[in-house]
C-alpha cells in the first residue's frame, strides 16, 4: 500500500510549469503588485477623477486577463474550469442554495467582527468609499464587475490555489491559508481591518470550496457580497 510521500512526490513532478508560474504570481506576485499599488496611491486616492476609466475598467481588464491565463494553463495539461470546481456538474440547486445560506450567515458574522473592531478602535479602517458606484452608469458596470470579481477571486484563491496546493502539500489546510493571505493582502487599499476582516472571509470562503468540492457556491456568495453594495452602504 502507498503511503503519503509516495502519493505527494509524483503529484509534485507532475505538476505542469505552467501551473507552477501561476500559483508563484498569485501567492507572491499578485500581492506584492496589491501592496505597490497601494504605496504608490498613498494619499490620492480621494483625487479620482473617474471611477470608470481609472478604477472598474482597469480591475475588470485585469480578472479577464488571469482568469484566461488560468483557464490556458488549465487546457494546456488537460483539464480546465471543471478541474478546478467550475464545470457543468457544479452548477447546480443545491450548490445555488449553499452559496445563498453562505453568504447570509458569512455576511452577519462580518457585520458582528466589523463593528467589534470598529468599536476599539485600534484598527481604524480606511476610507474606500471613493471607489463605490454613484451613476446610473457606474451601477450598471459594477454588476459585471462584480460577476468578474466573484469569478477571479474564487477560481484563483479558492478553486485554483487551494486545489494546486492540495497536490503538493497533500492537505487543504495550506491551501486555505495561503490562498486566504493572498486574497486579503489584495484589499489593502480598505487597511489593516480589511485585510484582516478579508482574510477571515478567505477563511470562510475555503471551507465552502472545501465542503461542497466545488466553487460555483462561492461565486454566488462572492457576487451577492459584492452586488449589495448597490442596496446598502457596507462592504467588507
Amino acid at each position: 500500500m502507498e503511503n503519503d510521500n509516495d502519493i505527494i512526490k509524483p503529484a509534485i513532478s507532475g505538476l505542469p510549469a505552467a501551473q507552477k508560474v501561476l500559483l508563484i504570481f498569485l501567492l507572491l506576485g499578485y500581492p506584492l503588485l496589491s501592496i505597490l499599488f497601494n504605496l504608490i496611491g498613498a494619499g490620492e486616492t480621494v483625487e479620482i477623477e473617474s471611477r470608470m476609466n481609472q478604477v472598474y475598467v482597469p480591475t475588470f481588464v485585469i480578472h479577464l486577463i488571469i482568469l484566461v491565463g488560468i483557464w490556458i494553463g488549465m487546457k494546456k495539461s488537460g483539464g480546465g474550469f471543471a478541474e478546478l470546481g467550475l464545470g457543468k456538474k457544479d452548477i447546480t440547486a443545491s450548490n445555488l442554495l449553499s452559496g445563498i445560506i453562505f453568504f447570509i450567515g458569512a455576511f452577519a458574522l462580518m457585520i458582528i467582527i466589523k463593528s467589534s473592531i470598529a468599536r476599539s478602535g485600534y484598527l481604524p479602517e480606511k476610507d474606500f468609499a471613493y471607489v463605490l458606484p454613484v451613476t446610473f452608469d457606474e451601477k450598471l458596470f459594477w454588476v459585471m464587475l462584480s460577476v468578474s470579481a466573484a469569478l477571479f477571486e474564487e477560481i484563483c484563491f479558492r478553486g485554483f490555489i487551494i486545489s494546486r496546493l492540495k497536490i503538493l502539500s497533500g492537505n487543504y489546510l495550506i491551501g486555505a491559508l495561503a490562498g486566504s493571505l493572498a486574497f486579503s493582502l489584495g484589499h489593502l487599499y480598505q487597511g489593516i481591518a480589511g485585510v484582516i476582516l478579508t482574510f477571515i472571509y478567505g477563511m470562510l470562503f475555503a471551507g465552502l470550496f472545501i465542503a461542497r468540492k466545488s466553487v460555483f457556491p462561492c461565486v454566488v456568495a462572492h457576487f451577492l457580497q459584492d452586488i449589495i453594495i448597490l442596496f446598502v452602504v457596507f462592504n467588507i
